[in-house]
């Protein structure tokens, strides 16, 4: 690999080409294999990835921002030295889906080939790996190494009760409302970000479910059987969880009742001190009411 002082070079020439056209430097960081730099003119910001390899030379990747800017500089990148390659993809996963308390999460992430090893560099893995507090440490890292790499739909649950019923009018169900939500991810995403090569979905249900939801684009989608080896799911199963126990809190602290994730036992126990003490209507604001534990938690407490 190049020394560092080389990849410099080719940096300041492109702060130099782009100041010309009254595009500034705003903040520099250092990446695994390369250099982030923010540019940003007198409205809008966006940040680029410099990286360099023996393979491939030098490469410039967008890495979010203002799209409109993106373009702009892209139009002034010194083609001889540098090209946009097509080694970008979306990740994304879902966290809640059986869990009767608590929210539908999905969390969608973009990465590149150095994020990616960024991301396996901390350890980043399967959520269903990791407790609790390893979650919310990882999200921390994520979001630290990937700002604006990412973003998360949480529904609570008087918003997915609400959705739920609409979509079984029309015959559809609970996995047409998690497409429905993998879907807003990717579109919010990609106002940031440039178009991927891939988009990888942890696979849960058939393409012809999901496909025509997404948004239009040359990319090939991926939907994968135990998506989260790929490090971009394996972040986005992370970030879901974290919004997934952020809701759960959100719970907790409004009602004074812990609230807790699956759908056993021990969550229609927690479950039914809610409707002792606010009514069985409670259920609607803290729970997926179309579950079967619904009709074994209020046939504690007829009418």
């Amino acid at each position: 690999m190049t020394s560092l002082s080389e990849l410099m070079k080719l940096v300041d020439n492109v702060v130099r080409i782009l100041r010309e056209d009254g595009i500034r430097l705003e903040n520099r960081r250092d990446l695994v294999n390369g250099i982030q730099i923010r540019f940003a003119d007198s409205s809008y910001s966006c940040r680029f990835n410099f990286y360099y390899s023996k393979k491939k030379g030098f490469t410039i990747i967008p890495a979010g921002g203002d799209t409109v800017l993106i373009k702009r500089i892209e139009d002034l990148l010194p083609t001889d030295e540098a090209q946009l390659p097509d080694e970008t993809w979306i990740g994304t996963d879902e966290a809640g889906k059986g869990d009767y308390m608590g929210p539908l999460t999905v969390a969608a992430v973009y990465a590149d080939t150095s994020l990616a090893a960024e991301l396996k560099d901390i350890g980043v893995t399967d959520s269903k790996k990791l407790s609790d507090k390893a979650i919310r440490e990882y999200a921390r890292g994520i979001r630290s190494i990937a700002p604006g790499f990412s973003t998360v739909i949480s529904v609570n649950s008087a918003e997915y009760n609400r959705r739920f019923v609409q979509l079984k009018v029309s015959g559809k169900n609970s996995l047409d409302l998690l497409a429905e939500c993998h879907a807003e991810a990717i579109t919010r995403l990609l106002k940031n970000v440039r178009m991927p090569a891939r988009i990888i979905i942890d696979k849960f249900c058939p393409e012809k479910r999901i496909r025509y939801l997404l948004p239009a684009g040359d990319y090939e989608l991926d939907l994968r059987v135990r998506g989260e080896s790929d490090s971009a799911v394996a972040a986005a199963s992370i970030l879901a969880r974290d919004a997934y126990l952020d809701g759960l809190e959100i719970i907790t602290d409004r009602y004074e009742i812990k609230a807790m994730p699956g759908a056993g036992k021990e969550t229609d126990s927690i479950c039914r001190e809610f409707v002792k003490k606010y009514g069985s209507d409670v259920l609607d604001s803290i729970a997926k009411v179309h579950f079967k534990n619904t009709m074994k938690i209020n046939s504690l407490f007829p009418d």
